[in-house]
C-alpha cells in the first residue's frame, strides 16, 4: 500500500487548476510568512480552510519545494485512510474482511487517483474515516469520553480542512445510526462539554482570527462557498442529478461489476443477508447520506463523493468475508476473472487501434494538453497488468487450484500494479510546468509575465513570482474576490487589452502565457509582432523580444516557421 501511493509522486507537472492552486497557496504562505490568510496569485483567497496549505507548507519546509513535497500530503492521506477503514472494518466484520476492505478501498481507481492529486477531498475523507470510526467505536465502548473526544478532533480537522460538510456528513450518520439503534447514551456522550470544548478549541481559532482580519470573510465562505454550492448553482459546476453514477461505477471498478454478479447469484445474495445488521446499518447510512447529498447539491463536482468509498469498499470486503466462508464466491469469481479479461484485452485492442489512427485521430487525442491520450494511456496500462492476472483465473478449475481467496488476492495484486503503472500517464495532464520553465530560461529581472485570458495557477508556482492578469471581460475566475479587494488591483489585473498593448510596445521584454487560439487576435493587436517562444498542448508563450538561442522564435503571423520553431 505505501509502495503504490508513494512510489510514483514526483517527475510529474502539477496540473491545472487544482494541483496548481494547492501547491501554491502554500508557497505564498512561506514566502508571505502568514499563515492565517491564504493567498493565490498574492491575493486573498477564501474559498477553502487552511489545513491542507498547512500540510503541504509543512512538507516544504522539510523537504523543499517540490512536486513529490506538494504530493505527499494526499498521499500519506490515503494510507491513513485504508489504515482507519481496516480499523473500522476490524470492529464491523472482523480481521479477513478488514483487509479485503482495505485492499478494495486502495485498488478502487478513484481512491487511488486521488491520492496521487494535490486536493482536498482525500485530507476529508481521512477525517470523515476517523470521526466515524470514534463513533462506532463509542458506541461499542462503556467508557465513551475518549472515544467521543477523538470523534469531535477528527470533525474539527475535517472543518479545518473543507468546512462545515466535515461536521454535517458524520454527524448526520451517527446521528441515524444512534438513534436507530437506540444508543442514546453515546448521543449524550457527543454532546456532552468535553467533545465540545476539543472541537472548538481545533476547529475555531483560525476562523476566529482571519474574520478578525478580514471582515468579509465569513460571509463569502459561509455562504457563498458552502450553501450556494447546495442550493444555487451560481457558483459553477451544476450537473444533472444522475451525475455520480457513472462516477461511483467507474471509480470503484472493477468491484462495481463483482458486485452485480454476487447479486446476480442466490448464494451471493444470502451471503449478503447473513452480514452483521448494524454493521451493514451503519455503513449504508454512511455511503448513502453522502452520495445522497451531494446529489441533491446544485454544484457537482466528481470528488465530493469519494467520502463515501470506504463505506462502500467496507460493505463489499464484509460480503466477500461471508461468501468465502459459503463458497458463494466460486462462480461470480469465475465470472469476474473473464469480465476483466475480455474488457483489459478491448482496451489494448482499442489502444492499438488508435495507434494507427488517421492523423486528425491522433490530433484530437493530443487536443488539451494530450488530456484524452493520457487517460487512454493509462486505461492500456491499466489492462496490460489486469490482464495476465485475469487470464491466470479465468476457468473454475484455476480458482479451485488456488481457492477463491487466492484468486482474490491474485486479482488484487494485477490490479494494484496497474494502478501504479497506469498514474504515470498523468505526464501527459494539462500542467503549466513546460511553458513556466521556457519562461524561466530566458526571463530576466524586470521582464513582466503576463497570463492572458485565462488564470493558470500552475503558473504562479513555476514562475514562482507574481503573474499579471489580463482579462477582456474583466472577470478573473477564483481570484475575483481578493483582486476586489488587493491594494495593487490595477497594477496586476489588467481590464481590456490597452495595458497590455501599451506595455507590449513599451520596449520592457514581455511574455504573454495563453492559449493558442488567442495568437490570431493577438497578432493583430500587438505592435512589434508576437514571437512564439514556446508551445505545450494549447498553452503557447509570446514575446516581444528575440531570444538568444540557436534558434530564433517564430513570429505568429508566420506558421510555417511557427511549426518550426515549436519542433525545435
Amino acid at each position: 500500500m505505501c509502495a503504490m501511493c508513494l512510489s510514483r509522486l514526483a517527475g510529474f507537472g502539477l496540473a491545472d487548476p487544482d494541483e496548481g492552486r494547492y501547491a501554491e497557496i502554500p508557497r505564498e504562505m512561506i514566502e508571505l510568512r502568514d499563515w492565517i490568510t491564504p493567498h493565490l496569485g498574492y491575493v486573498n483567497y477564501f474559498e477553502k480552510p487552511p489545513l491542507l496549505y498547512w500540510l503541504v507548507g509543512l512538507a516544504f519546509r522539510v523537504f523543499g519545494t517540490s512536486e513529490w513535497a506538494a504530493r505527499l500530503v494526499p498521499a500519506c492521506a490515503g494510507i491513513v485512510g485504508v489504515i482507519l477503514t481496516h480499523a473500522l472494518g476490524v470492529r464491523l466484520f472482523g480481521r479477513r474482511a478488514a483487509l479485503l476492505g482495505g485492499a478494495i478501498l486502495i485498488t478502487s481507481p478513484f481512491y487511488f487517483a486521488l491520492s496521487q492529486v494535490l486536493v482536498i477531498d482525500m485530507l476529508l475523507t481521512v477525517c470523515t474515516t476517523g470521526t466515524l470510526l470514534a463513533v462506532y467505536q463509542g458506541h461499542l465502548a462503556r467508557d465513551k469520553r475518549a472515544w467521543t473526544m477523538a470523534a469531535a478532533a477528527c470533525a474539527a480537522l475535517g472543518v479545518l480542512a473543507k468546512g462545515p460538510v466535515a461536521l454535517v456528513l458524520p454527524g448526520l450518520v451517527a446521528l441515524v445510526f444512534l438513534a436507530q439503534r437506540r444508543d442514546r447514551s453515546t448521543l449524550r456522550a457527543l454532546a456532552s462539554p468535553w467533545p465540545i470544548v476539543v472541537f472548538v478549541a481545533i476547529a475555531i481559532p483560525w476562523y476566529v482570527l482571519v474574520s478578525l482580519s478580514h471582515p468579509d470573510f465569513p460571509y463569502f465562505f459561509l455562504v457563498h462557498e458552502n450553501l450556494d454550492r447546495l442550493w444555487s448553482s451560481t457558483v459553477g459546476h451544476p450537473e444533472p442529478l444522475a451525475y455520480y453514477l457513472p462516477v461511483l461505477f467507474g471509480g470503484f471498478f472493477p468491484w462495481t461489476v463483482l458486485v452485480a454478479l454476487l447479486a446476480a447469484t442466490h448464494r451471493g445474495r444470502a451471503a449478503a443477508r447473513g452480514m452483521t445488521p448494524a454493521a451493514v446499518l451503519f455503513l449504508s447510512l454512511w455511503g448513502g447520506i453522502v452520495i445522497g447529498i451531494f446529489t441533491l447539491a446544485r454544484a457537482k463536482l466528481s470528488p465530493y463523493v469519494l467520502p463515501a468509498f470506504p463505506a462502500l469498499a467496507l460493505l463489499l470486503g464484509g460480503w466477500l468475508d461471508r461468501a468465502l466462508d459459503d463458497a458463494a464466491l466460486l462462480q461470480p469469481l469465475t465470472r469476474f476473472a473473464r469480465c476483466l479479461a475480455v474488457i483489459a484485452g478491448a482496451v489494448v485492442v482499442m489502444r492499438l487501434t488508435f495507434g494507427v489512427a488517421s492523423t486528425s485521430w491522433q490530433a484530437t487525442l493530443h487536443a488539451n494538453s494530450g488530456n484524452p491520450q493520457a487517460f487512454l494511456s493509462g486505461g492500456t496500462m491499466l489492462a496490460l497488468a489486469m490482464l495476465p492476472a485475469a487470464t491466470l483465473v479465468v476457468r473454475r478449475r484455476d480458482i479451485e487450484r488456488v481457492g477463491s481467496l487466492g484468486a482474490l488476492i491474485l486479482l488484487i495484486a494485477g490490479f494494484a500494479c496497474g494502478q501504479v503503472a497506469a498514474i504515470g500517464a498523468r505526464g501527459g495532464l494539462e500542467t503549466s510546468r513546460n511553458v513556466a520553465l521556457a519562461v524561466h530560461a530566458v526571463r530576466a529581472p524586470g521582464d513582466t509575465v503576463v497570463a492572458y485570458g485565462k488564470v493558470m495557477q500552475g503558473l504562479f508556482f513555476y514562475t514562482g513570482g507574481r503573474v499579471i492578469q489580463v482579462q477582456s471581460d474583466g472577470v478573473f475566475g477564483e481570484l475575483q474576490f481578493g483582486a476586489s479587494s488587493a491594494p495593487d488591483a490595477t497594477d496586476f489585473f489588467w481590464i481590456g487589452r490597452r495595458q497590455l498593448s501599451e506595455r507590449w510596445r513599451s520596449g520592457r521584454r514581455m511574455f504573454i502565457v495563453t492559449a493558442d487560439d488567442c495568437e490570431e487576435s493577438l497578432a493583430a493587436l500587438l505592435d512589434p509582432p508576437p514571437r512564439v517562444l514556446a508551445r505545450d498542448g494549447y498553452r503557447v508563450v509570446l514575446v516581444n523580444f528575440s531570444p538568444v538561442s540557436s534558434e530564433a522564435a517564430a513570429p505568429v503571423s508566420e506558421p510555417g516557421r511557427a511549426d518550426a520553431s515549436r519542433s525545435g
